[in-house]
């Protein structure tokens, strides 16, 4: 068995389950004790665990998703879904909602008590919700259903000890599966992509520092380099849903690992974290974006646009640079126009070069999966997704598509993904979700051994392996995991961070288009007081040093 123990972060989870643990039993309490009884109870399920079908008599289980523009289908027309249906006996309904109002609609649809059987990827829900409704009794506990209606989460929850630790919630309970990916491509998410095309045309070589970088932006978008008539598009990305603007990935380059769900600032060498908004250097940061910004390098529409947006004024008119995680999400492929390639991260005005990395331990992204009180059947449920779960061939169809349209074996065993598809045109999101999932729906589990297995063929991939270890992963501040506190600190860090991340991202937008002055930050620090920035920042590193010090 290939146990992967992070003491760490066992005992840290045992430890917040054991302060949870203290005092007498609530009414929540006893609604999460009646749930586990209820899930025991399950456990003389109807089916045998990895044999179909799953379901003697046909059912219907409805599960929310957050959904993209780029979904070339709906997740119910796939034929890999459709024939897994039939044979589990078991019909999806998919409730399939745009990305971009997801974070408000899964909130507002767990407010309403009218509720799906489950909400599913690719999304990461809030742990602090999620533990919030888990203990009013509207999401049940899994550990049984796991233990009872599942193969492969059973046997991986048991195999990888701290994916179960960072699984499970304070009270002792898991609430929800993760997705994990070990692809050691994917250690950071978004990096620099700079349009060659226009470095060509201008002679200028790949910026090595962040004031060289500006110079090229200058060059790019003083001039039409594609002959529309226009000066071209400085920096531009994507406004994030659900996460602090990709602004703050820069603010590396002034010294600030700026988490995305803590917002807090780590430094190698040292558990003391700081609440990044606040710190000087991020002030820096945004004084010097403002100048960019009143230069006109900065593509005002970076706090708006989505990424289909973005990608179609990339692929067409272009784009002088961007951040984001490949460079299909800003030409699907077509470089006949606009060919961008992955830039190193440059050095910051006084040398700096900080990178946000994923999460804790990279590949594990938590909360993907959760199962709501309106289900009757939950052990159907787990069971129909866990057969996709298998860090196999059935993982990759789920992710990817059929073997030879995405990915396929090599003569030396080996399995490789595909540059193109099997007519000829480069391999998209578009295209590949005409026969698979791309992680939507059912939660993606694929570990290290198996990526030990792939062979990286596409020259594009290889280039963003190499950037990420010559660049970004040499700089990459230690990663931040999510925390859930104790029932009542839950609750207290739930309401203040939900009203002083909105405020410091609006803040954002507003320094980087307008600057920074004195007054205005002084003010700035001020409100984030009034809003408990502070206490914020304390109920984390209270947890995190649980976890830390164990």
């Amino acid at each position: 068995m290939k146990k992967r123990l992070l003491s760490c972060v066992l005992a840290g989870a045992m430890i917040v389950a054991m302060l949870a643990g203290c005092g007498g039993n609530s009414a929540e309490e006893n609604a999460v004790q009646q749930q586990s009884e209820e899930a025991q109870e399950a456990g003389k399920i109807g089916f045998v665990p990895g044999e179909f079908p799953i379901s003697k008599e046909p059912i219907t289980i409805k599960i929310m998703i957050p959904i993209t523009a780029s979904h070339a289908k709906s997740l119910g027309d796939l034929d890999m879904i459709k024939e897994y249906e039939e044979k589990t006996n078991v019909h999806i309904e998919w409730e399939e909602v745009s990305s971009e109002a997801y974070t408000e609609k899964y909130k507002l649809t767990l407010a309403s008590g009218d509720l799906p059987d489950a909400f599913g990827p690719s999304f990461t829900y809030d742990p602090s919700v999620i533990y919030k409704y888990a203990k009013e009794g509207l999401i049940v506990p899994l550990d049984d259903y796991i233990e009872n209606a599942t193969i492969n989460i059973k046997k991986w929850m048991n195999d990888y000890d701290e994916f179960r630790a960072l699984s499970t919630y304070p009270d002792g309970h898991i609430y929800a599966l993760p997705a994990i990916d070990e692809n050691q491509n994917i250690r950071v998410d978004k990096i620099l992509y700079i349009n060659q095309s226009y470095l060509d045309k201008l002679g200028m070589d790949m910026p090595a520092t962040l004031d060289e970088f500006g110079e090229y932006l200058r060059q790019a978008t003083s001039r039409d380099l594609n002959g529309d008539g226009k000066n071209e598009y400085g920096l531009s990305f994507e406004a994030l849903q659900n996460a602090p603007s990709i602004y703050t990935y820069l603010f590396g380059l002034f010294g600030v690992s700026w988490d995305t769900r803590s917002y807090m600032h780590s430094e190698e060498g040292t558990t003391q974290l700081q609440f990044a908004p606040a710190m000087e250097e991020t002030r820096k940061a945004l004084e010097y974006f403002h100048e960019w910004y009143e230069e006109g390098l900065l593509d005002p529409e970076n706090f708006t646009q989505s990424s289909t947006q973005l990608k179609a004024k990339a692929k067409t008119e272009g784009v002088a640079a961007s951040v984001v995680f490949w460079y299909l999400d800003l030409n699907d492929g077509d470089e006949s126009m606009n060919e961008y390639r992955v830039m190193n991260l440059p050095e910051g005005p006084d040398g700096n070069q900080v990178w946000r990395r994923n999460g804790l331990i990279p590949g594990y992204v938590g909360n993907q999966f959760f199962i709501t009180s309106a289900n009757e059947h939950p052990a159907e449920t787990l069971a129909f997704i866990d057969w996709w779960m298998d860090n196999s061939e059935n993982a990759l169809t789920n992710r990817f598509g059929p073997k030879g349209y995405s990915w396929d074996y090599l003569e030396n065993g080996k399995w490789t993904e595909l540059a193109n598809i099997p007519s000829g045109e480069p391999r998209t999101m578009e295209n590949s979700t005409l026969y698979a999932t791309w992680g939507y729906g059912i939660p993606y589990w694929c570990f290290g051994d198996f990526w030990a297995e792939k062979e990286i063929t596409a020259e594009t991939a290889l280039e963003r392996q190499g950037a990420l270890n010559e660049s970004y992963m040499k700089v990459a501040a230690p990663g931040l995991p999510e925390l859930v506190y104790e029932e009542d600190e839950n609750r207290e860090a739930l309401n203040i961070k939900t009203d002083l991340f909105k405020y410091v991202d609006s803040q954002l937008a507003q320094f980087i288009t307008n600057g920074v002055t004195d007054e205005s930050w002084d003010a700035y620090i001020k409100k984030m007081k009034d809003l408990q920035a502070d206490r914020w920042a304390e109920l984390y590193q209270k947890y995190y040093n649980i976890m830390m010090e164990s």
